[in-house]
């Protein structure tokens, strides 16, 4: 069995996998507005509570994954 560890990119901490929504993943790509063969893509790990506090309060109410709980 192979260890994994996810550590979240915007506090640092380790994230339980006992949540009920972490770990998360935050994709991100690169150059939208270019063609497919500039762009980039990179994974980052985080916190559901961390990413949707680090968010705009008008983007934030969005995400309502707290109404599935």
């Amino acid at each position: 069995m192979v260890l994994v560890r996810y550590q979240c990119c915007i506090c640092g901490e380790n994230i339980d996998k006992d949540s009920q929504f972490d770990p998360c993943g935050v994709s991100i790509f690169s150059n939208l507005d270019k063609d497919e063969n500039d762009q980039l893509e990179a994974m980052f790990f985080c916190h559901y509570d961390c990413f949707r506090g680090s968010m705009d309060l008008g983007v934030r109410m969005h995400l309502n994954l707290e109404d599935q709980e």
